[in-house]
Formats: structure tokens, C-alpha cells, sequence
């Protein structure tokens, strides 16, 4: 197995596990044990899978990770643009500080207001659409796409559940 190989595989299994873990955010708030893990894990992988594709892509260049990453945006949107490596590291940055504060103070990460877990929800699903759909292969689309449609799913029947309590 080539290491681009090993690299796409573990963004894969990160994708899935990411949908299950904000799935399991939405249907089951009572039971955050699972859901927490799955999360740290859904990191873990990605940071993995970002470590490595620097490495075996790019070796280590940041010169190349941004030409790399212009050319695939002009590919897909016709905007010559390599500032979409920037969104990916603050991406992982306020994922990783995210999973944190749900490790430290898990009551206040639970608690807090709902226009904070709202927009943390659009920004997750954004990267992941475009990291597992527009910009994925074929492969990483076949799981990206449900992935994706199972987190939208739960937030459809989360609203429908809230909308009838009310």
C-alpha cells in the first residue's frame, strides 16, 4: 500500500467517524461518553492523515502543499487560490481546541449557548463537504456523501424533535 494510499484511508475512517460522533451528539446529548471519543478519535485520525499528507505528499515543502492546493481550487472553482491550506490548519485548530475544552470542562462544553454549537456545526459540515465531497475522489466521495447526509439527517429529525417540545 502506497503511502497516498495510507494517506486517503485514514481521511476516510476519519470521515466516518466524525459523522458518527456528531451523530451521536444530536440523537443521544444524554450519553456524551461515546460520542466525546468518537470525536477525539475523528481528530486524531485527521491530524494524522494532515501530518502524513505533509509528509508524503508534500515532503515537508509548504511551498508545495500551497501550489498543490491552488491548482486543485482552480481545477474545481476556477480561482487560482492556495489559502484553502490556511482554512485546513485553522480548521484543525479549533477542532483540536474544541476537543479539548470538551475534555476539560465537559459541563461547559454541553452548556454552551446554541449559536456557538450552531456555527461549530456549519463550519464542520463545510470543511467536510468540501474536504469528502468537492474536492475528494471518487472513493472518498462514496463515503463522504453519506457521511455528510447522515449529520444532516440527524440535525433534520433534532429540529423536528425540538420543534414539537415547543
Amino acid at each position: 500500500m502506497s503511502g497516498t494510499t495510507v494517506v486517503r484511508a485514514i481521511m476516510l475512517v476519519a470521515t466516518i467517524v466524525w459523522a458518527w460522533a456528531e451523530v451521536l451528539k444530536i440523537r443521544r446529548p444524554g450519553q456524551v461518553e461515546p460520542a466525546r471519543r468518537l470525536w477525539t478519535v475523528a481528530l486524531a485520525l485527521t491530524l494524522v492523515h494532515a501530518a502524513l499528507a505533509f509528509d508524503v505528499k508534500y515532503h515537508w515543502s509548504h511551498e508545495a502543499a500551497l501550489m498543490d492546493t491552488a491548482r486543485r481550487t482552480a481545477a474545481v472553482t476556477g480561482m487560482v487560490w492556495g489559502g484553502g491550506i490556511f482554512v485546513n490548519d485553522l480548521f484543525l485548530m479549533l477542532w483540536l481546541a474544541d476537543a479539548l475544552w470538551w475534555w476539560i470542562a465537559p459541563v461547559a462544553y454541553v452548556r454552551r449557548p446554541v449559536p456557538l454549537e450552531r456555527t461549530r456545526s456549519v463550519l464542520f459540515l463545510f470543511m467536510f463537504v468540501n474536504g469528502a465531497v468537492v474536492f475528494a475522489s471518487n472513493i472518498a466521495r462514496a463515503v463522504g456523501i453519506p457521511s455528510v447526509a447522515a449529520v444532516c439527517v440527524a440535525w433534520v429529525l433534532d429540529g423536528r424533535r425540538h420543534t414539537a417540545r415547543a
